[in-house]
């Protein structure tokens, strides 16, 4: 299809084939005729669904209001209503990489149709209208992408700039992969960028620290002393402005992964970030004029306010920044004169080999058609990693107690490492797939942290009512800490002072009284009747609080450690609250070891012909320990090359 999008997008195109026709009429009431309205939670907070039924039948659904994410949700906001509509039932299913809006759609229309009258028990189990798998269709092009977010849209649109024909495969409903949840944000060790923030004391003692450092490896040498030089040219120049360079930005990349990262992959991957940049720019993608102060995970040593990451202009015509970047990616991979077609809800299973030579992959259809895709030059897996992969997580942690089903995700939920799994079993190696970057925060029952009613430094205590970490510990310390407690759960305090608690809703916007009621906070006017809400010993939890305090009284927290001991941090003042928090996995740093040609490398370090990676699938550049803006800049800047690799492959 020339120029054009092919998306097997909703289940609704499928189903229509099978489940188009409306009820045969019935003498008998199902329902009182009206327009009815509910909500339900979905993933960032409720979905009002209006359902408008006759006496027989339900005439329309609609989802009225919503936060829940653009791009991600936008393919079950249709499609659900839709398909309620069009089968007379509740038994639907839910849309690949939305399924929790999904849910609560259905849910809403569920409380909507049980006001009608009508009998939802019936309705949820009714025979689900299934789409009938056609025979296997057979594709080709000169390139395969494997992977429908910001890596394998950019590997798609490089390749057709390289004049290859391009298909996309993307396993969801719709595109984005976890980049479409981010903030987008896109680190680059521009010179003239920094020319934007000022220097401070803290930036000039690390620039210092960095330099003094022992290299454990060339180039961390060679970047230490081309950075020593340009250090004293700045010096000299009197310039009040934040100090960077490439050179710079990867020895901070690699010293805040813990100088465990791949050198190679760093210094190429950080070399072409500027590039990437520009790249976005040229193709209509609207970046700031400011900078953004930059955020550290796990075990991070670069301090936070070193401030290199840009974004979309803030509050602009242009939306949400993610979305903006895969909007423009996928529609000029479609415009720039290639054939480029992209499939959803199409999962790729297989790679095809041919006498060592990756040809094309196998894929599956979400209605159950098989696919054949063969590839003429190469194919690009850009899959992302595997945050939601449980298996994965489980087979290869060797950092936390536990890292099973009960432990979050905050990507999507079809980031579960299809193509490691793939590329694995055509001889790929794979490396430092033990390093799992995780939020030592999130919400125990819903997964992020919009319904956490406390800071994140607040007072943690496990089931029991005892501390039992220091609150100021890294990402890993602490989750390691919080995932040995029983039901790898925790409570995290605050009092009327000191929770994130603003004009009755929490940081993420949920309306505080509402969570309480639901569960997902517990609030009370005294420790005694917190604790009884817990289920812990009003003794104990008091105890503890009485010890927390004093240890602020005294700047000194013996038991574990911590030394940001502030008096707003006390527990005092009612009404007090608890939130029940878990960790959740965040990014995953390992992956497939590539080459600067963004090759797929086997267990002998030789490129397996014809397979190229980009993005989160591939491991080594962040070694144990992710900054921000890195993940971003890398799928533009691997998903580039990759695209043009496999192009121009032979």
């Amino acid at each position: 299809m020339k120029n054009g999008v092919k998306k097997i997008l909703t289940l609704m195109m499928a189903l229509c084939l099978t489940a188009c026709s409306s009820p045969a009429a019935s003498s008998e009431k199902a329902f009182t005729a009206g327009t009815y309205s509910a909500s339900a939670k979905g993933n960032n907070g409720d979905v009002t669904v209006e359902v408008t039924v006759d006496a027989q039948t339900i005439t329309a659904v609609t989802v009225k209001e919503h936060a829940e994410t653009e791009g991600i949700a936008d393919a079950a906001l249709t499609a659900i209503p839709e398909a309620i509509v069009i089968q007379q039932s509740l038994n639907i299913d839910t849309i690949s990489g939305a399924t929790n809006t999904s849910k609560a759609i259905l849910e809403a229309a569920a409380a909507c149709l049980k006001q009608a009258g009508g009998d939802v028990e019936a309705l949820q189990t009714k025979p689900k209208a299934t789409a009938e798998a056609r025979d296997e269709i057979q594709l080709n092009a000169d390139v395969v992408v494997v992977g429908g977010g910001g890596a394998g849209l950019s590997a798609a649109l490089s390749a057709a700039e390289n004049k290859a024909s391009v298909i996309v495969v993307e396993k969801a409903g719709n595109l984005g992969g976890t980049t479409i949840t981010s903030g987008a944000f896109y680190s680059t060790g521009d010179p003239e960028l920094a020319k934007r923030s000022k220097m401070n004391d803290t930036m000039r003692d690390q620039v210092v620290r960095l330099l003094a450092m022992e290299p454990n490896c060339e180039q961390m040498k060679n970047w230490q002393d081309q950075v020593k030089e340009q250090y004293q040219q700045y010096l000299n120049s009197g310039s009040e402005a934040m100090f960077d360079s490439e050179e710079y930005y990867m020895l901070c990349v690699y010293v805040d992964g813990g100088m465990t990262g791949d050198p190679d992959l760093i210094e190429w991957t950080c070399a072409n970030a500027d590039e990437g940049y520009a790249w976005l720019e040229e193709h209509g993608y609207h970046w700031s004029d400011k900078v953004v102060i930059g955020k550290n995970g796990d075990n991070a040593v670069i301090e936070p306010d070193i401030e290199r990451c840009r974004r979309l202009v803030a509050d602009s015509e242009y939306g949400r920044p993610a979305t903006q970047m895969i909007d423009i990616l996928s529609q000029q991979a479609q415009a720039v004169g290639s054939d480029t077609s992209i499939y959803t809800n199409v999962a790729a299973t297989e790679l095809i080999l041919d006498e060592g030579r990756v040809v094309g992959i196998k894929a599956l259809g979400s209605d159950g058609t098989p696919y054949t895709i063969t590839a003429n030059n190469g194919v690009v897996l850009a899959s992302g990693g595997f945050a939601s992969g449980v298996e994965l997580r489980e087979e290869y942690n060797t950092i936390y107690p536990y890292l099973g089903e009960q432990v979050h995700s905050t990507n999507v939920a079809t980031d579960t490492g299809d193509g490691l799994v793939m590329a694995k079993a055509a001889g790929a190696q794979l490396i430092d797939m033990e390093k799992i970057q995780v939020n030592k925060i999130t919400h125990y029952d819903l997964g992020g942290t919009d319904c956490i009613a406390a800071a994140f430094s607040n007072l943690l205590i496990n089931e029991q009512g005892q501390r039992f970490t220091n609150e100021y510990g890294s990402e890993t310390e602490v989750s390691k800490a919080i995932l040995s407690q029983s039901h790898y759960k925790a409570f995290l305090l605050a009092d009327a002072h000191n929770s994130n608690i603003t004009e009755g809703k929490t940081s993420g916007g949920r309306d505080l009284e509402e969570a309480v009621a639901q569960g997902y906070v517990f609030k009370a006017d005294t420790i005694e009747a917190l604790a009884q809400q817990l289920q812990i010993d009003p003794a104990v939890l008091t105890q503890t609080i009485e010890q927390f305090n004093a240890a602020i009284d005294q700047k000194q927290d013996p038991e574990f450690g911590r030394t940001i001991l502030n008096e707003e941090d006390k527990l005092l003042t009612a009404p007090f609250y608890a939130t029940p928090v878990i960790p959740s996995v965040h990014h995953t740093m390992g992956g497939l070891k590539i080459n600067a040609k963004a090759q797929v490398l086997n267990q002998q370090d030789e490129p397996i012909s014809g397979l190229f990676a980009a993005g989160e699938i591939v491991g080594g550049l962040s070694g144990n320990n992710r900054m921000s803006g890195d993940a971003i800049m890398a799928n533009v800047v691997q998903g580039r090359v990759a695209g043009a690799e496999a192009a121009n492959n032979d």
